[in-house]
């Protein structure tokens, strides 16, 4: 790669780490407030269209557990690595 196609790394990087930081924060008010609501709700109601929504915003949550992982492993590939070492050769 040359100089130039690295150029925009940074900015990248930036944006996938910011992404990353979303989702994490929407996947903590799914699994921490609204999937804990709806259950109780749907506890206490007849209502099979509120045990559907828990089903689906479980789902969702566990979506966006993978989409948290996905998002860190972009970030690693695109994050400098350090020169490698040079190796020596020498016998003893």
């Amino acid at each position: 790669m040359t100089e130039h196609a690295l150029s925009p790394l940074p900015e990248l990087s930036r944006i996938l780490w910011a992404a990353r930081i979303d989702a994490f924060a929407n996947q903590w008010h799914v699994s921490r407030r609204a999937i804990p609501g709806l259950k109780t709700i749907a506890a206490a109601s007849d209502d099979p269209r509120l045990r559907e929504a828990v089903k689906h915003a479980e789902a969702a949550s566990a979506l966006t557990e993978t989409m948290l992982e996905e998002l860190r492993a972009a970030i690693d590939f695109v994050q400098p690595q350090p020169p490698a070492e040079p190796q020596n050769h020498k016998t003893a």
